[in-house]
């Protein structure tokens, strides 16, 4: 099983699909409606209770995506012509390296929504909801969350260059980049190129497995942090849920 899949059993999400289901089993709403109707009036606790697993859903599906990308490294289709076999693997470890501290961000969403501190998303940051005074007030979650954090600085300058300066320079990359630029039609000698293209893949294969090591190493890490975070939120969830009902 892959690690973030592993959250689909954590208590906390257990928890509020369960009250869910309770509190709009009498609303009717189309199941591909993207957004409630203006038109159906929510308690205070439906909304509660809506919006604290509309976060959680959304945490946790970014979180899978960490785990898919690790599977995307090698899914590469070699009878589409579109992308170099390079081109595929540098946007998925780009994706991947993009995508990991976002999960920060979307934490932050979900424990504004559970605290009920009902401040607009768009201004949601570390330094808003750590402050918090009801935050600060549950210290085994504010060290949670700050443990989640400082485990995700350290990939934050790296996001940072991919988006504002430059894509991943990494040398043993940019070698599989120019294995991948020589289609070898200006070699004659079948077993020349059969042992370049050896070469070639042997070290795709390897680049690609210790990537893989590299990024199931901090998916399992980081799995352990917010599953932990979840475990600690539910009781804050239990209280939130008892004032607006």
């Amino acid at each position: 099983m892959s690690s973030f899949s592993k959250l689909d059993d954590n208590i906390f999400l257990l928890s509020v699909l369960k009250d869910g289901e309770e509190a709009f089993s009498e609303v009717k709403i189309d199941r591909l409606a993207i957004e409630i109707p203006e038109d159906i009036e929510l308690t205070e606790y439906q909304y509660y209770v809506q919006k604290v697993g509309f976060y959680l859903v959304h945490t946790i599906s970014w979180c899978k995506q960490l785990d898919l990308a690790i599977d995307l490294l090698s899914n590469f289709d070699y009878s589409k012509k579109n992308a170099s076999r390079a081109d595929h693997l540098i946007y998925n470890i780009e994706n991947y390296l993009i995508r990991i501290k976002s999960v920060h961000d979307r934490i932050l969403q979900l424990v504004n929504a559970v605290f009920h501190l009902c401040i607009n998303e768009a201004n949601v940051n570390h330094g808003v909801i750590v402050s918090n005074y009801k935050v600060q007030h549950r210290p085994e979650i504010h060290k949670s969350m700050k443990s989640i954090s400082k485990y995700l600085n350290d990939h934050e300058q790296i996001r940072h260059t991919l988006i504002h300066r430059h894509s991943l320079i990494d040398k043993n990359l940019k070698k599989i980049e120019i294995f991948y630029l020589n289609n070898f039609e200006h070699i004659d000698d079948e077993e020349k190129v059969k042992a370049y293209k050896y070469v070639r893949s042997d070290h795709l294969k390897r680049y690609i497995a210790d990537k893989k090591k590299e990024f199931n190493l901090i998916n399992s890490s980081l799995f352990k942090l917010i599953d932990e975070l979840f475990i600690l939120l539910k009781p804050e969830y239990e209280r939130q849920k008892k004032i607006v009902g």
